[in-house]
């Protein structure tokens, strides 16, 4: 009779999906396009404050801007897919 060892596979420490990833990535170019038009945002308020995101949004309808623009587009695309 064959034993087996008991082999327990290592847990890696939980790891956020692409789309995460991703999203993550867009707010960084978000806030460094947005410092580079003058506009300082705070990452964390533009996730809790939809009356700051608004505003901040807002900001960039004003700019000419492009990479700017698509960007915010992009964020507000995945803002209306998230649970």
């Amino acid at each position: 009779m064959q034993t087996y060892a008991a082999h327990t596979p290592q847990r890696t420490p939980v790891e956020p999906v692409a789309d995460e990833r991703v999203v993550l990535l867009e707010e960084v170019d978000f806030k460094w396009l947005m410092a580079g038009q003058g506009w300082w945002i705070d990452t964390s308020r533009l996730h809790t404050d939809p009356g700051y995101a608004r505003q901040m949004f807002d900001l960039v309808d004003s700019t000419p801007a492009s990479a700017l623009r698509d960007c915010a587009a992009l964020l507000q695309a995945h803002a209306g897919t998230r649970h």
